[in-house]
């Protein structure tokens, strides 16, 4: 009925198609009670209504008829009772059954169907209960099983007129997210705890914080509709890049290349909640972080805090052995985003898929600064002169005065092995080359860990414009 209503109201309302429509069990409000929402996923917003007429679903709106007891027995070949159930007081709506399968002792019993309340489990009440606690209840009964049944016939709320008036009532805006800069996610908020039947979508309209938080029936549903409104997210936010380096006077090195949201672990002992959402733009020459997302033009361009991506190494975390993260911090498919300042980040994706697409993007970005920069020099010392430690896209690693007089230079090719002390000396070796031997760079510079992010990105722009299966396999052990 809900359904059958809302195209009519939606052509009155908006003359938009929805991508995708249907019902789902959610709540705007992280405290008030689910219910069931019509969700319209449109072009560049996600909307919930509810219809007006149609209240919560308790048994205040049926009369119970013929109720019973039921009891059932595991023989040692069952390996189960033989039903599903669903329902909950998280979806306002009592326990039923949904599916009865042959061969079991439900079906055996020949008194348990599809559709059954199930009012008393083993003698405990299910008023109030949700789907996780009759689970437990369930599991807790062991080989045998107690059912208070009964079958629910809706009542007749009045004459016919009454009946269609509350049918054709009206709908009720809940929500309306924008979708631009939103995230799907499917972990409780700020945790590492993932939902099992649940996703949450997060937007902001430029002033405060908006969220729609969804229970799934099944499994395939959520999929369903993470899968979609995701899609609609990097649409929307491929078409800003496009729109804002089309529009707007950006210099060259301000063109943004991918933008997106991501979740960021904070210091354990920063918020009981410790991963917060977080907006990453790369551009042509930075990776730039935001706490939330700006309110005007000109708030995209003061980030809260900004890399030149020549400037940090990007290596996927592997968890759950990575000793950088506690055990109950951990979410799977994160990044470490590591700067030569020796700040680093941790940043946390939804799915394999998006970590690999994010990955590609920074290092694609990487190789594009890399060759517009061409080389970058440190100061330092070498055979106790204050030289320049210069590396060169084109010619690899030189060693120069202040003049930019080459006083020695290697190519990337010839770079064997390198390793430092962990404070200022960098130490290169270079394998032979025909009679010469192998050659050893000891050099002292000021600013280390800066110069050997420079090197990776270096190496790696290099290996990419030779030899693309060679830079997979440098990327591969990297990460």
């Amino acid at each position: 009925r809900l359904l059958a209503r809302v195209s009519l109201d939606r052509e009155i309302m908006t003359s938009e198609r929805p991508i995708k429509a249907g019902t789902l069990h959610g709540k705007a409000r992280r405290h008030a009670p689910f219910r069931e929402m019509l969700v319209e996923l449109q072009k560049n917003r996600l909307v919930a209504y509810h219809h007006d007429k149609v209240k919560d679903t308790t048994l205040s709106h049926y009369t119970i008829v013929n109720q019973r007891v039921v009891q059932l027995e595991k023989l040692p070949t069952d390996t189960q009772f033989g039903f599903t159930f669903e329902g909950g007081v998280e979806y306002q709506s009592p326990i039923k059954i949904n599916k009865v399968y042959p061969d079991t002792p439900a079906m055996k019993s020949g008194e348990v169907y599809e559709g059954d309340v199930i009012f008393e489990l083993n003698g405990i009440s299910l008023w109030g209960k949700s789907h996780s606690d009759v689970t437990k209840i369930a599991k807790d009964g062991g080989k045998t099983m107690t059912l208070h049944l009964a079958c629910l016939n809706p009542r007749d709320i009045g004459s016919k007129g009454e009946s269609e008036s509350s049918a054709e009532g009206e709908l009720a805006l809940i929500a309306e997210i924008p979708l631009l800069m939103a995230s799907v996610c499917k972990y409780e908020r700020g945790t590492a705890l993932v939902r099992s039947d649940g996703f949450e979508v997060v937007s902001s309209n430029g002033k405060q914080e908006l969220s729609l938080l969804f229970n799934a029936s099944t499994a395939d549903l959520m999929t369903e509709w993470i899968s979609a409104i995701s899609d609609t997210v990097k649409k929307l936010n491929k078409n800003e890049v496009e729109k804002w380096n089309t529009w707007t006077e950006l210099e060259d090195y301000e063109q943004i290349l991918h933008m997106g949201t991501v979740h960021e672990l904070l210091p354990a002992n920063a918020h009981y909640k410790v991963w917060q959402r977080k907006a990453l733009v790369v551009t042509k020459g930075h990776l730039n972080i935001f706490s939330s997302l700006p309110d005007s033009v000109e708030g995209w361009f003061r980030p809260e805090e900004s890399y030149s991506l020549h400037q940090i190494t990007v290596k996927i975390m592997k968890l759950p052995n990575d000793e950088r993260v506690q055990s109950s911090q951990k979410r799977a498919n994160s990044i470490i985003v590591q700067s030569g300042t020796g700040k680093s980040h941790i940043f946390s994706f939804e799915s394999h898929h998006e970590l690999e697409s994010w990955l590609k993007e920074l290092h694609d970005a990487s190789i594009t600064a890399v060759n517009e920069l061409k080389r970058h020099s440190y100061r330092g010392i070498w055979n106790d002169m204050s030289v320049l430690f210069t590396i060169d896209i084109d010619q690899g690693f030189l060693v120069e005065d202040m003049h930019h007089t080459i006083l020695w230079s290697k190519t990337f090719s010839r770079l064997k092995h390198s390793f430092d002390d962990g404070s200022s000396q960098l130490n290169l070796e270079f394998g032979k080359h025909g009679n010469e031997s192998i050659e050893l760079l000891a050099i002292k510079l000021e600013d280390l860990y800066m110069a050997v992010c420079t090197i990776e990105a270096f190496m790696i722009a290099k290996l990419a414009s030779q030899d693309m299966k060679s830079l997979e396999r440098v990327l591969n052990a990297s990460h």
